[in-house]
């Protein structure tokens, strides 16, 4: 009886010890909502209090969702309890958005070129086209875009600091429709803009359980090869709290990833030649992209042979140059690319060249068999939620200024103490997978 009592206990200290966090779940289809229970279980680590009174409504109304969805996180008292998590299930009851109101997400949540933006500081102040978030009386609900952006800011603004994620509204583990796949992929494009991870299983939210554990996962000796990201040193101190870890960094402000054709030397190659002697990384981490341009189209179709050729000006041969020095040197480390996220862009003439330049340097990457670390897409950084809105009226007279402080940055454009944590978060998430 007591050696059964004693199994008994034992299997179950890893659910209790594990079970530190706490998280609310928001679904809008109980069918799909009971397809997905089975996944939380205590292993997660977190107990899950699911308190849906939206059955068989739409995201998408004008009535507003997004108001009952604030109702019910206010029944919840977010900003009492400050949940660690929170999952949002909702669009299964939708059909997907119209293509014209798909192509017009950026215009829901934007105004642009909405006036003129200007760095203050320094003696030749440079000035751009802006664009701006809406304000939300002029935000419509009538698409994923509008409706979930509302959802998002009340949760940040009641709980700063709880974990937002887009669970799929579809049941667990079913095969897609080709309907179904075009809904998914405009509510990935709105998590997307607004820098929230979209899971579409477990996995992915187990990814992250060092979180609401505590627990910090050991990443062993990193070499950062970056930009101003890692010179400023901000999400890197936060990784070193929340994770086991020994840095080397190397980064570079202004540095590109790509060569230029007139012969710049402040480039992530260049850096290969700052690595310390006897260095002997277990991962390797390629930050950059934020300081160059797209690539056009024509060499986009080409990365193969930009590849072979070790084509420099272009991001896949920049990349491959790198790797094959890196491979060549360190033959066991892991690498990962870092995509740039969106932060800066509101500040020039393409504002959403952030998700072409992520998507360009996401087929490079895995055209070298290279994983990648999405800071454009999980790394909560959001333009959406950090803007010069309010710091002037965008007159030529009167610009907005872009090197003003927010919640998570400096200067509207590097991450402070909050936004790093946030990068830190997902550089753990992905790199701590080597290990488990």
């Amino acid at each position: 009886m007591k050696r059964t009592l004693l199994r008994i206990l034992m299997l179950m200290m890893p659910s209790m010890m594990m079970a530190e966090g706490n998280a609310l779940y928001i679904s809008d289809n109980k069918q799909v909502e009971d397809s997905w229970s089975w996944c939380f279980s205590p292993e997660l680590g977190l107990q899950v209090k699911r308190i849906t009174t939206c059955y068989d409504c739409r995201l998408v109304s004008e009535k507003g969702m997004s108001a009952d969805v604030q109702r019910i996180l206010s029944m919840a008292n977010m900003s009492v309890e400050k949940p660690d998590v929170v999952f949002l299930q909702l669009g299964c009851n939708d059909e997907a958005d119209s293509e014209e109101s798909f192509k017009a997400y950026e215009q829901t949540l934007f105004d642009y070129p909405y006036g003129r933006v200007q760095n203050s500081k320094g003696a030749n102040p440079r000035t751009k086209n802006i664009a701006v978030s809406k304000e939300d009386t002029q935000i419509s609900n009538a698409n994923f875009a509008g409706s979930l952006y509302r959802i998002v800011k009340f949760i940040r603004e009641s709980s700063p600091d709880t974990r937002i994620f887009f669970l799929s509204p579809m049941p667990y583990g079913k095969t897609l429709s080709p309907d179904e796949m075009g809904r998914i992929s405009q509510l990935k494009a709105v998590a997307n803009m607004l820098c929230i991870p979209f899971a579409d299983n477990i996995d992915m939210v187990k990814a992250y359980d060092f979180i609401w554990t505590k627990r910090k996962p050991k990443l062993g000796k990193m070499l950062l090869i970056g930009d101003s990201y890692c010179f400023t040193r901000k999400w890197t101190a936060q990784l070193e709290q929340i994770a086991e870890v020994s840095l080397t960094n190397l980064g570079k402000t202004s540095a590109t990833l790509k060569e230029k054709t007139n012969g710049n030397t402040n480039t992530l190659g260049n850096q290969l030649r700052s690595i310390p002697k006897g260095n002997t990384p277990d991962v390797i981490l390629l930050e950059g992209g934020i300081n160059d341009e797209a690539d056009q189209q024509r060499f986009v179709d080409k990365y193969d042979e930009c590849i072979r050729d070790v084509k420099r000006t272009t991001f896949a041969g920049a990349l491959a140059y790198i790797v094959k020095n890196l491979r060549d040197r360190f033959p066991q480390a892991k690498i990962f690319v870092v995509t740039p996220g969106g932060l800066y862009y509101g500040h020039t003439d393409h504002p959403f060249d952030f998700i072409v330049k992520s998507d360009q340097i996401r087929k490079a990457a895995n055209l070298l068999g290279l994983p990648t670390i999405d800071w454009d897409r999980e790394g909560r950084l959001s333009f959406v939620f950090n803007n010069s809105k309010g710091t002037g009226n965008g007159s030529a007279s009167k610009p907005f200024i872009y090197n003003v402080p927010t919640r998570e940055t400096g200067d509207l454009l590097h991450p402070n103490e909050v936004g790093g944590r946030y990068l830190a978060e997902n550089v753990v998430k992905e790199v701590s997978t080597l290990w488990k």
